[in-house]
């Protein structure tokens, strides 16, 4: 008999008929060890060793004693946590746990016939790589905790804690808060003309762009001015000084990664990132998608081609392109290669799921098969508009510019939008009064005359840099290269349960209490982990040790000094590392 043992209890009845009668199935219910969650530091740094001091944790009693028990009884243990680095570390701390026996490492990308079958065909020993980057990544994150929290202890006792990702993500939030708050807003003018050559509807609307050669960079504030302008401009001739028109293809947006479905349920769905992996994690232990902790845009060939073959059935032959469409993944971790997230059994349609559960489902399957539809293409048209051409060193006196997109070919647009794009939903709710229209414009020729139908100053207030939501700050955190994005969700949880944020009308708004943290640790921790730049070599660096290409406890060792140093000199209140 083989012992099988995952993290989560309800993967147990979905299991148990896949892997047939030689198994016995049980649960670890998540970690079962861990650094302590009081009394000292419990790290020591020896020798240029880092011996954390991990103990058993009180829930995890039941777990470990039905594991030890069922150990003993059966001939090999197979290891079935999560396919990432986490549960690759639990894995490892069971065997700490219940000691020498046969282990077989295996990792369901998805809980079906299918992918149970190719795991438990596939068993290998555990990746140490894995394995010592999650360690690194807990040692560090209890480091920066245990050490910088108590130095905050002077701003007050709500400032209650700080954390190596955590208080990056605060700094983000704080900045643009002070951007916001110190902004100036100015009134300003747009001339905006209304045009038509004569013969050749429809007329359309073109804005000044450039004023005497130069670019309209400095905007035109002065009411007066603007007014004298208008009427000048009524009095000229106005000519298209150059028309430009081309074809743009829009490529699909790739599958869904972590973060980008956070982001999407966010925008879509109206979903907070916690609420969104409680969702993924209920459709993964169902059956329904892949693992959804990746950060992986790649599918299997056999998913492409269940993809390609819905999209033939359903659409006309030009959806279907005549190549598969292979999307990059930007991570270099190739022992976490896993796929993107996407249906498992896809062929049962957008509406496979029932429950709350659904819409994000629909979300997901629209996603995965969109990735595989032919490219949209659209037209777009530019037309330069010479008002007095020739009156000013033989140029134009000013140039208004009018563009226009007009859709060709849907594409994969037929069937979804790129739903993380929340910049599109401020521009239909008309927030963005100056983008440009998806309207066709005529194709005309230089030199033609064109009569001004109507002419304007319209007056514009400029606005504040937007706050950040719960999606766009994911997406700045995943473009800068920070933190893990089965992470985000517990972040954005930190920064609202300290009340260093508070999410008003699904924006972050920085409280003054977050922003007197942010403040304290960007002055007194400058060019450690409170630094982007620090933060993103730091999460390189746990990736190579994830790929085998580092060792984990020199960089632990280095990073731990740094940010013990500065904890001194800010006044250290927490136990210091033994050994630093």
């Amino acid at each position: 008999m083989k012992l099988l043992i995952v993290e989560s209890p309800n993967k147990i009845a979905k299991l148990r008929p896949l892997v047939g009668p030689g198994f016995r199935i049980a649960a670890s219910f998540g970690h079962i060890r861990d650094l302590p969650a009081k009394g000292d530091l419990a790290i020591d740094f020896r020798d240029g060793r880092v011996l954390p001091h991990y103990e058993p944790l009180e829930k995890g009693g039941r777990a470990i004693a039905e594991l030890t028990s069922l150990a003993k009884v059966c001939d090999e243990v197979w290891l079935a946590t999560d396919p990432d680095r986490e549960g690759e570390a639990i894995a490892w701390h069971i065997t700490q746990i219940i000691g020498e026996h046969r282990y077989q490492r295996v990792a369901f990308q998805a809980i079906t016939a299918a992918a149970v079958k190719q795991a438990l065909s596939n068993p290998r020993s555990l990746d140490r790589g894995l394995v010592d980057a999650q360690q690194a990544r807990r040692v560090l994150d209890r480091v920066v905790g245990w050490l910088v929290s108590p130095t905050l202890r002077s701003l007050g006792r709500d400032a209650k804690s700080a954390g190596r990702v955590q208080s990056v993500a605060l700094r983000l939030v704080a900045e643009r808060e002070m951007e916001i708050r110190t902004f100036n807003a100015v009134d300003h003018f747009v001339l905006a003309a209304k045009l038509e050559r004569t013969g050749s509807p429809p007329p359309f609307t073109a804005r000044l762009v450039t004023w005497k050669g130069e670019p309209l960079g400095t905007r035109l504030t002065d009411a007066a001015v603007a007014e004298r302008s208008v009427a000048w401009c009524r009095k000229q001739r106005w000519q298209v000084h150059a028309c430009d028109r081309r074809e743009v293809e829009r490529r699909a947006p790739p599958p869904f990664t972590t973060a980008t479905v956070q982001q999407a349920a966010s925008v879509q769905l109206g979903l907070r990132p916690d609420a969104t992996m409680k969702l993924l994690q209920s459709l993964f232990e169902d059956g329904h998608i892949t693992y959804h902790r990746t950060d992986s845009v790649a599918l299997a060939p056999e998913a492409i081609a269940e993809a390609r073959a819905i999209i033939a059935a359903a659409y006309k032959p030009a959806y279907l392109p005549k190549t598969p469409i292979v999307h990059a993944t930007k991570s270099s971790n190739a022992q976490e290669a896993h796929e993107a997230i996407r249906p498992t059994h896809a062929e049962g349609g957008a509406d496979g799921v029932a429950g709350e559960t659904g819409a994000l489902y629909r979300l997901i399957w629209n996603r995965f098969i969109a990735c595989q539809m032919s490219n949209g293409r659209d037209q777009q048209t530019t037309i330069d508009v010479a008002v007095a051409p020739g009156t000013w060193n033989g140029r134009p006196m000013g140039i208004f510019q009018a563009k226009g997109v007009v859709v060709l070919f849907d594409g994969w647009r037929k069937l979804t939008a790129d739903a993380t794009e929340e910049q599109k939903k401020r521009r239909k709710k008309g927030e963005d009064s100056e983008a440009d229209e998806s309207v066709a414009l005529p194709l005309l020729d230089p030199g033609h005359d064109l009569v001004l139908l109507e002419l304007d100053a319209a007056k514009r207030t400029t606005r504040p840099p937007a706050r950040f939501t719960q999606a766009s700050l994911i997406k700045r955190l995943e473009k800068e290269g920070i933190g893990r994005p089965s992470t985000y969700a517990a972040i954005m949880g930190t920064l609202l349960a300290r009340t260093y944020v508070e999410d008003l009308k699904r924006m972050l708004h920085a409280t003054d209490l977050g922003l007197t943290v942010n403040a304290f640790l960007t002055k007194r921790y400058a060019g450690n982990f409170i630094e982007l730049d620090y933060t993103r070599r730091m999460e390189e660096e746990l990736d190579r040790i994830a790929r085998g290409e580092a060792a984990w406890e020199p960089a632990v060792t280095t990073a731990a000094k740094g940010v013990l140093t500065l904890a001194r000199l800010a006044g250290l209140g927490g136990p210091s590392p033994g050994g630093l």
